[in-house]
């Protein structure tokens, strides 16, 4: 099942259809409010012609009726004239158009005097629903007097009884009541209408702005081309299409010099040249983007073969070698371009850009202008692939295993632990991270072997939590993980599976992870905080980390990278580094974790520095499940949530 998230829901919102859409059902529900306000209005119209019938008959018919000696109500003579006195006043005035009284059996008692004269008995229809008790009004056409009317009937009780004894019909002009309606109506639709015009320029500057704000995540902002991101996105559609996929990786020659020697700003202007003339020499289904400094790459669809990709790079070359005139200096591009086709040379856009890459460099080296990647001049590729062969086996054959270090407080107990990967290789035994993980992370196997890792760590917590031994563990997970919107669900699945809480698991990125897609990662880094899962900046200090983006990181803790920590008692700077970043990260509500923390020299300058966590080869090595239990088990056992005797050497799962 596929949930769409806040964001991709505004951007269908916002979309051409969307806001079509959007608008047509704007105008449909403005169309059905009006109709309800104007049956309101309607309505309170009724109401006041209602209300009028009654002032009517209160001071003019309630007053002149009698009850007879045989308990029929009448009008005598003179309250008769009376009556006419004062219709004929109300008439004059505008304010009725006629009165008539109607017995409970139907005859007419009164009527003004422009009442047709042989109308004297009440239609069979309006005495039935006269006698229910309930005033009720009617639109109707007298002929006669050439009036159009609202009739009010309002049924009387003269005698208290409960019962109807007559009904006084008051004819109102319709005309005034129409008016009334009429002025309300257009009042209301030219209301409707502002706020239609107001909605519409809101969606449509909500859609500009959501068009520019895309354009500039997916645009590099000198040349105007796209960047990494739009590239990702595009080579992801093109690897899911039939047939081959080019990309030629393209490197200027001589940028350098011309920077030293003109100038940044004529090396920007020819960066710009570049970018206006690659799209020209491109075929429109085709992808040009800048990747960053003299680097551009062309991703070719549906290209047949690799000798298509290589005329289509030589094409390119012309177009570069065209001289242009910048800021009245005639300046000459030329380019080496590298060539990787998918899938002969990988199956993802990381496989290809290495590929491209090499190949870019031979054709640098051997001066020939365009290369195609070629394994056989890879000296890494025969055995990378050989090891990524063997590492996709390891998985399954149960070859990797999970080693732990532990987090100690500076003063306090032991509560967490840091799994790190191993693999016990079947001919060069013991491989640590470095020997192979590098390989995972440029290829698609990162995914299921990080899913392996945060399914083994969080089945050991839950088998140290059965035995009440309480430790959180902490998993490293690499960039391509931080990008992937299956990250939370593969968390909250492998706790699931345990039997344990999500929040019994810490993530750890890399603090160039977060750069690498800032805006991407907060997104998965909030997810991952919503379920209760806390996240870590690991070496922190080693990349580049923008202050805005880490401040609304919604991050637990900053590990110290070790380089720091190495040198500390020796390095005035480093430790100058150290007590900034352990401020800063208290200052923006985060904790401290120093790595590589070798001797209680060093431990205690931290304690000093206030730093809130230390790991390192001054508690122990990273050691596997079984001797890190028996570890804690000497070092801190009054902290370990006091597990049953015994329990501490059989809890290693």
């Amino acid at each position: 099942m596929r949930v769409t998230s806040g964001a991709g829901l505004l951007r269908r919102l916002i979309s051409g259809r969307g806001l079509m859409v959007l608008a047509v059902l704007v105008a449909m529900a403005g169309a059905v409010g009006v109709r309800g306000v104007q049956q309101l209005i309607a309505e309170r119209a009724e109401r006041g012609a209602e209300l009028s019938a009654w002032l009517v008959t209160s001071l003019t018919v309630r007053r002149n009726l009698v009850v007879d000696a045989h308990g029929a109500p009448s009008f005598s003579v003179s309250a008769r004239a009376d009556m006419n006195a004062d219709v004929g006043e109300l008439e004059r005035r505008g304010e009725i158009s006629g009165l008539e009284v109607w017995a409970a059996d139907g005859r007419l008692m009164y009527a003004d005097p422009g009442h047709p004269p042989d109308e004297q008995t009440m239609p069979a229809e309006e005495l039935t629903q006269s006698l229910q008790g309930e005033p009720f009004s009617q639109q109707s056409e007298d002929e006669g007097r050439g009036l159009a009317t609202l009739d009010v009937f309002l049924p009387v009780d003269v005698q208290d009884d409960g019962t109807v004894d007559v009904v006084v019909e008051t004819l109102l002009p319709r005309d005034p009541i129409n008016d009334e309606i009429s002025r309300s109506t257009r009042w209301l639709y030219g209301g409707a209408a502002v706020v239609v015009l107001l909605t519409a320029g809101w969606l449509l500057r909500l859609r500009r702005r959501h068009i520019a704000h895309q354009h500039a995540a997916t645009h590099d902002a000198l040349t105007g081309l796209g960047n990494r991101t739009l590239l990702a996105d595009r080579a992801e559609k093109f690897f899911s299409q039939d047939g081959k996929t080019a990309l030629l990786l393209i490197d200027l020659d001589g940028f350098k010099e011309v920077n030293d020697v003109l100038g940044h700003h004529v090396g920007d202007d020819l960066l710009v040249a570049v970018g206006h003339a690659l799209p020209t020499a491109c075929r429109d289904s085709d992808t040009v983007v800048r990747l960053g400094g003299d680097e551009f790459a062309v991703l070719l669809a549906a290209i047949p073969n690799s000798g298509a990709a290589v005329e289509a790079a030589k094409h390119l070359l012309e177009k570069l070698r065209e001289p242009v005139n910048i800021g009245g200096v005639t300046v000459e591009a030329d380019a080496s371009i590298g060539v990787a086709l998918a899938p002969d040379h990988g199956s993802d856009l990381a496989d290809l850009l290495r590929c491209a890459d090499v190949a870019m460099y031979q054709a640098k080296r051997q001066g020939t202008d365009v290369a195609v990647y070629d394994p056989e001049t890879d000296p890494r590729e025969a055995q990378q692939l050989n090891l990524l062969a063997e590492l996709r086996r390891a998985i399954p054959d149960g070859e990797l295993q999970l080693y732990y270090q532990p987090k100690s407080p500076v003063a306090g107990s032991v509560t967490e632990v840091e799994a790190l990967i191993r693999w016990n290789h079947p001919r060069r035994g013991l491989l640590p991270p470095a020997a192979f993980m590098p390989l995972a992370e440029r290829t698609s196997l990162i995914k299921p072997l990080t899913q392996w890792v945060l399914l083994e760590a969080a089945r050991q917590c839950g088998v140290w939590h059965s035995h009440g031994l309480r430790l959180r563990i902490a998993v490293n997970v690499s960039p391509r993980n931080l990008l992937d919107d299956d990250l939370p669900a593969m968390v909250l699945d492998a706790a699931a599976a345990a039997g344990i809480s999500a929040s019994q698991l810490e993530i750890e990125i890399t603090e160039t992870a977060v750069m690498a897609d800032p805006q991407r990662v907060k997104t998965i880094v909030e997810r991952l905080h919503s379920m209760g899962v806390s996240v870590a900046i690991d070496d922190f200090g080693a990349g580049y980390t923008s202050l805005s983006y880490l401040k609304t990181l919604a991050a637990k803790s900053l590990k110290i990278d070790r380089g720091f920590i190495t040198h500390l008692l020796n390095h005035p700077a480093d430790e100058a580094v150290v007590r900034n970043v352990i401020h800063l990260a208290h200052d923006l509500g985060m904790s401290t974790v120093a790595e590589g923390v070798e001797t209680p020299a060093v431990w205690a300058k931290l304690s000093e520095l206030g730093c809130d966590e230390i790991q390192g080869y001054v508690l122990t090595p990273p050691l596997p499940a079984d001797e890190i239990i028996q570890w804690l088990s000497e070092h801190t056992p009054a902290e370990l949530g006091q597990p049953a005797e015994g329990a501490l050497h059989s809890v290693s799962g």
